[in-house]
Formats: structure tokens, sequence, C-alpha cells
């Protein structure tokens, strides 16, 4: 009788967490693209955006790669191995945790709709302070592919954002690279790209090293009232979705104690370096 309780427990917690991931704001999100395909011309929308084109300002960002590497290795430094994306953003459980289960892809995040965790202050002053004079950023974050971690195919939940990545530190033999629709591109250190996320896409990573790069999620430039739409979209994420990351982030990457130690520096024969 109290297996059969239990059993009857057991699968109503599981449906209760299947109905709360389909009623995510992650998920709901998606149900505005049509609206927002009015204008991103729908299945005939860019995969790649021209960065001088549609968000000059993140041109700014290219131009502090020194200061972003730099503070880049001293979170790596004070922590080490970072706990896997899922475990601060549960969302994301079927890309981050779905493959290679023993390998993480980390992230550190360093604002998420106007919500700062303590330790993105403390870590990365300048590459925080940046991010946040920059109009329009949803959220911003260092991202790690642990050695031969991949990344399995899904689909950015929203069309109101487009996704900027900033090669950091970039294996030189076997780079990882990204799939977007049918495209590949493949990281280079101090090289940007711009691209919507919500193609169908996944990382191959074949590298024996970490991977590291800056990302940021920054609002599609749309016309009114597609921008007031996705502008209600943020201000309902900073209250039902950045508390709960910026809460996880605080639990699991608090501010470290004491001096950080430098990083290693990285060895040219494993890692390619801007020239």
């Amino acid at each position: 009788m109290l297996k059969n309780q239990d059993t009857r427990i057991g699968g109503f917690l599981s449906l209760m967490r299947r109905w709360r991931r389909a009623l995510s704001l992650y998920n709901l999100s998606g149900l505005i693209n049509p609206v927002f395909d009015l204008y991103t011309g729908g299945s005939r929308r860019l995969v790649f955006h021209d960065i001088d084109a549609t968000r000059p300002e993140l041109r700014e960002v290219d131009r502090a790669y020194d200061i972003i590497l730099e503070e880049a290795r001293t979170v790596l430094a004070a922590y080490g191995r970072l706990p896997s994306y899922h475990a601060i953003d549960t969302d994301v459980i079927h890309s981050s945790g779905r493959l290679q289960r023993d390998k993480r892809w980390s992230v550190f995040m360093l604002t998420c709709f106007g919500r700062t965790p303590d330790a993105a202050p403390a870590l990365a002053p300048k590459t925080l302070e940046l991010v946040r004079r920059i109009p329009g950023v949803y959220q911003a974050m260092f991202s790690i592919l642990e050695p031969g971690k991949n990344v399995a195919a899904h689909v950015g939940p929203s069309r109101a954002y487009l996704r900027y990545h900033l090669g950091l530190i970039v294996p030189s033999e076997k780079p990882p690279r990204i799939r977007l629709k049918d495209h590949y591109y493949t990281w280079k250190p101090g090289e940007s790209v711009l691209f919507d996320d919500s193609w169908n896409h996944e990382v191959i990573n074949d590298s024996a090293h970490m991977r590291v790069i800056l990302m940021v999620d920054i609002r599609r430039p749309m016309p009114w009232p597609l921008t007031g739409i996705a502008r209600l979209m943020e201000l309902t994420a900073r209250y039902h979705y950045a508390t709960r990351i910026v809460q996880n982030m605080n639990a699991l990457l608090p501010p470290p104690r004491g001096e950080v130690a430098p990083y290693p520096p990285p060895d040219e024969k494993q890692y390619s370096v801007v020239k």
C-alpha cells in the first residue's frame, strides 16, 4: 500500500514538473513569435545579422576584448569548475544536461534583465559596467564549455532578441563550432558574431580543451508596437525569471573570500590567440 502511495506521489510530482516546464516563461514567450514574425519574415528571417547595421553598440564590447578576457580569467581562477548551466536555469536542462552528463556547459551570469548576482561586480566589474551601458541587453554571461562537451540541438524561445558571442578562450586544435540552421560558425578569440537564437542550433565540440566566450542577448530592433510587446516581456522576465536565476547564482557562486590567485596563462600550442 505504501509502495502504491509512493508511486502515485512520484507520478504526481513528475506531472507537476512537466506542467511547470510547459508553462515556464521560456516556453510561453514562444507564443508571441507569430506576431514578431510579421516583421522578422518568419521562415525567411536571417540567421546571422550584421552587427554594424543591427546593433552597432556591440562594437564597444568588441573593443574591450582584453579587459573582458582578463575578467573571464579571474572568474575561472575564483571558482575552478563552475556548475552546469541547468543548475542555474532549469529551463535549459534539455540542451545543457541531455548529452555527456559528466561534462559541463557552465555560465557565469553578469546581468539578467536588470538584476545582478553578487559575484558579478566583485569579479567582473568592468565587463558588467560595459554591458549595462548598452540599451536593450536582456542578459550577459561568460559561457564555458568543458573539453569535449557538446550542446544538444535546441531553439531559443523568442524572436524578441538576438544573441551576440565574443570569442575569448578558444582551442586552436579542433575548435568548437556552432550549427545554426544549415550554417556553421567557428569561434575565434577577439571575433564576434550576432545571430538569431530562435533557429535550431547545436554546438559540436571535439576539442580536448576549454572554450570560453562572452554571450549577450539583446533586444531585436523592431518597429512599434512590436518593441512595446518586447519591452513588456522584458518586464515580466525581470520579476518571474531573473529573480530565480540570480537567487541560484548567489547560492551556487557566492563572491569568493580573499584575493583570487591569477589564472594560468594559456598555452599557445593549445589555444588560439589574438595577433
